[in-house]
């Protein structure tokens, strides 16, 4: 299948901030906790994502990719800083004076959180979940086409645009992709 034969999931125009209140329960639940894993984690973000169902006018599967993304960039978040060493606003490929407040301290709550279980993590990471599809929804961050390298810049929780080459697949771009291709 190529870039452009993926179909993009379509969304109610709540998700967005569906995907920010979970960040906010599932941060409030960690907060709460002694001890934590990858497994842990797992299980506060389904826990999250069922009240949020409960509350809102999702359907099950809405809320399904809403956990999936929020899957997707926890394990992005923490195997970037684990690997790199680097900060959010590398990852972010902004400066974090860009985002409101609320946003960043989602980000920099849960990111230590993510590395609890490298290994898993990398299992995780081996195949494919690079890639955003769009449609979908992401935090914050700077993103690139996978077919012409144009960028999209989200500075919020958004639904990931189509590029305008038509392609819908994209890369999160990252401060040390910029260190790398100057080192080339």
């Amino acid at each position: 299948m190529s870039s452009r034969d993926k179909k993009s999931p379509k969304h109610s125009p709540d998700a967005p901030s569906a995907y920010d209140r979970i960040l906010d329960r599932l941060r409030e639940r960690l907060d709460k906790a002694s001890e934590y894993s990858w497994e842990f984690l797992q299980e506060q973000i389904e826990e999250a994502a069922e009240i949020e169902l409960a509350a809102e006018e999702m359907t099950r599967d809405e809320m399904d990719l809403l956990k999936a993304y929020i899957r997707r960039d926890l394990v992005q978040l923490g195997y970037y800083i684990h690997e790199t060493g680097a900060g959010v606003a590398s990852w972010l490929h902004f400066d974090l004076d860009v985002l409101e407040r609320k946003a960043m301290e989602r980000l920099l709550d849960l990111a230590d959180r993510t590395r609890v279980d490298l290994e898993l993590l990398r299992e995780q990471l081996a195949h494919s979940e690079n890639e955003y599809i769009a449609g979908e929804i992401t935090i914050p961050g700077t993103l690139e086409c996978a077919v012409c390298g144009e960028q999209q810049c989200l500075t919020a929780t958004s639904v990931i645009a189509p590029c305008s080459c038509g392609s819908v697949v994209f890369f999160r771009r990252t401060d040390a992709d910029d260190q790398q291709s100057q080192q080339q």
